[in-house]
């Protein structure tokens, strides 16, 4: 079923412009890396899907509306390079990501009206969150806050847990200023009281010249203590090295309510016209002393405007009884708080 729709919606998107006045565009990545590692005494050979970027296919379009107005769509599947398989694919019970493994945009999904005071959309978006990114190794997989932040249950993340169903969103950038806003309702679909499973959140990122700051708030609502957090984080360009880092503080994590706070720092150094090397550290502080840091050197050249070549390490030492962190392998009772290591070399291209 869920071939036959992909399909459809290939034929039709791909025929829109010769009935419509839009434009509809198909996008994507491709990203696949060998990856050789360890996690505790679980090792790791074998194809790594999506370390810079999610491997992914998109349609995305619009349409003059005349008046200084334009209609928007964003249709957005990942897929897993090394099996083919559609991603993310989880439980429907894992909160923000409710839904995820039958559906057939999984990445996105969203449909708006945009002009000069920004663009208000509807579907599944990506919270704001999402785009908190003052990581010098660009919220990769091998990435210690894309790591930490996942590994500890926060929504601000590069990750699947910063995308909402039924949301409603807003982006707006003006002078530098860039503002972003989102309400989701019925977020965690499984829920037994649909007035405790909602979420929203808010950010502000300005840039002007080689200066980044931002900060971000969101809150999911829970039956229990809400899942609160905050973050703040800046960057910036000296020539020579770019400097970035970040402090996030969440409250009610999970299903225990606990709270935690992680912080990551880096820096990236050009290497010639078309490579840079970028190294972060980052820990993550939890309560009853639980915690994890990772630390990870990379390199990437780009071969192409479209094609980038990378080789990357990651280490992950994880506190005992805290939550498997690792990127190898996937935890078991027996392994909780074993450290991870992970060595990957691959190529993104985008198209």
């Amino acid at each position: 079923m869920q071939k036959k729709l992909i399909a459809l919606a290939v034929a039709g998107l791909v025929s829109a412009p010769a009935f419509a006045q839009s434009n509809v565009t198909i996008y994507g990545v491709a990203d696949a890396a060998i990856g050789i590692g360890e996690h505790g005494d679980n090792d790791f050979q074998g194809v790594v899907n999506g370390v810079l970027s999610g491997s992914r296919i998109g349609f995305r379009g619009t349409e003059d509306l005349g008046n200084g107005l334009k209609a928007v769509f964003v249709l957005e599947q990942g897929f897993d390079i090394g099996n083919g398989v559609a991603s993310p694919s989880v439980s429907a019970t894992e909160g923000t990501n409710a839904g995820d493994r039958d559906s057939v945009f999984s990445r996105q999904a969203y449909v708006g009206v945009g002009g000069a005071f920004g663009t208000v959309s509807l579907g599944r978006q990506y919270a704001p969150g999402y785009f908190f990114n003052y990581d010098a190794v660009l919220g990769a997989l091998v990435s210690p806050q894309s790591i930490l932040s996942n590994g500890a249950g926060m929504t601000i993340t590069p990750n699947s847990a910063a995308r909402w169903n039924n949301s409603l969103a807003y982006t707006g950038s003006f002078s530098g200023l860039t503002v972003r806003g989102i309400y989701s309702a019925n977020t965690v679909e499984t829920s037994m009281n649909p007035e405790d499973d909602d979420a929203y959140g808010l950010s502000l990122d300005y840039s002007n010249g080689p200066l980044k700051v931002g900060a971000v708030y969101q809150v999911v609502q829970k039956t229990t203590d809400d899942q609160k957090e905050w973050g703040l984080g800046a960057s910036y360009d000296f020539g020579f090295l770019t400097v970035a880092g970040s402090y996030q503080d969440a409250e009610g994590l999970g299903t225990t309510n606990i709270d935690g706070d992680l912080w990551q720092v880096g820096v990236i150094v050009p290497v010639g016209a078309a490579g840079n090397v970028h190294v972060g550290y980052g820990e993550v502080d939890l309560d009853n002393n639980r915690g994890a840091e990772s630390w990870t050197v990379a390199y990437t050249h780009a071969l192409s405007k479209r094609t980038t070549a990378y080789v990357g390490y990651n280490s992950t030492e994880n506190e005992s009884a805290t939550k498997a962190y690792g990127l190898v392998a996937a935890p078991t009772v027996g392994n909780l708080g074993q450290d991870s290591d992970l060595f990957v070399a691959g190529i993104r291209h985008t198209f």
